[in-house]
């Protein structure tokens, strides 16, 4: 471990023990047949087990998509946490229970563009559970670019060995980018063709031991992820207030088939904030 990457998960981990989460009650549940994760400490603050679909028997990973949208359904901000989604959905959902069993973590390009940035689990309680759920401490993290314009030489993913990273590039940047990479075997480029196909990569992902993905967006790779029927489970935090860029929702396409097998709602401070886990069907 890099002294940077030491010093990065250091001050998530501090964050995640610091921060005062008020948690959900659960007003809806139907769950049966999914699978259950959480410990005591989660339960009591998410009002019960968190749940995923269960990995089915075909080439792709089981794969989830992490969202949170503003009252008035937009996603995206100058800084996320202006969308209003609250503590409890950064630090118990999307840094938490929406990958503690997963074996990776996909964003787009944008999504992952901060210089010190890596996608993981920072509560320790949550960590021990990953952990014992036989996954490595850190997800491995998979960004999908079109144009390749990453920050190769300086994003933290992409500078620290203990990873391991995943580019999903289309034909005519993956050979620039392996160029660029070249060296540092922590990091695979993945051609997934002319467009990109996100079901040839996640494929590719399946067949290198990738079984559970927890998709964190933008809209551009969420639409393109839902278009091509590869997400199972949505997980939609929505606040109480209006905010964002004015129409920016998380998908745009045809009405989807969803099922809602969960509805939270936040306690305490964030009273109004909504979460609901979507099975998506069909």
């Amino acid at each position: 471990m890099t002294e940077r990457f030491d010093a990065y998960c250091r001050r998530k981990e501090a964050a995640a023990l610091a921060a005062v989460i008020p948690g959900y009650t659960t007003i809806e549940e139907t769950v049966a047949g999914l699978v259950r994760l959480g410990t005591d400490w989660s339960r009591d603050l998410f009002d019960g087990d968190f749940v995923r679909s269960p990995a089915p028997s075909a080439a792709v990973p089981v794969t989830s998509l992490v969202f949170v949208q503003s009252r008035d359904g937009n996603t995206v901000a100058r800084d996320p946490s202006l969308l209003g989604g609250g503590d409890t959905d950064l630090h118990l959902v999307y840094e938490g229970l929406s990958r503690v069993d997963a074996d990776a973590v996909l964003a787009g390009a944008t999504t992952a563009r901060a210089k010190d940035l890596v996608f993981s689990v920072w509560h320790p309680d949550l960590v021990a559970l990953r952990q014992a759920r036989g996954r490595t401490r850190h997800p491995a993290q998979v960004v999908v670019t079109d144009r390749g314009d990453l920050r190769l030489d300086e994003g933290l993913m992409f500078q620290e060995p203990g990873l391991r990273v995943f580019i999903i590039a289309r034909s005519g940047a993956a050979g620039e980018i392996r160029r660029r990479v070249a060296g540092r075997k922590w990091i695979e480029v993945l051609d997934a063709g002319e467009p990109v196909s996100l079901t040839r990569a996640l494929r590719d992902l399946r067949a290198r031991g990738i079984e559970v993905v927890s998709a964190v967006g933008g809209r551009k790779t969420a639409t393109a992820l839902l278009n091509e029927r590869l997400i199972s489970d949505i997980y939609l935090t929505t606040s109480a207030i209006d905010a964002g860029d004015p129409n920016t929702p998380y998908y745009e396409g045809p009405p989807l088939p969803l099922r809602r097998v969960l509805l939270k709602e936040g306690r305490g401070i964030e009273t109004g904030v909504r979460f609901e886990h979507l099975i998506v069907s069909g």
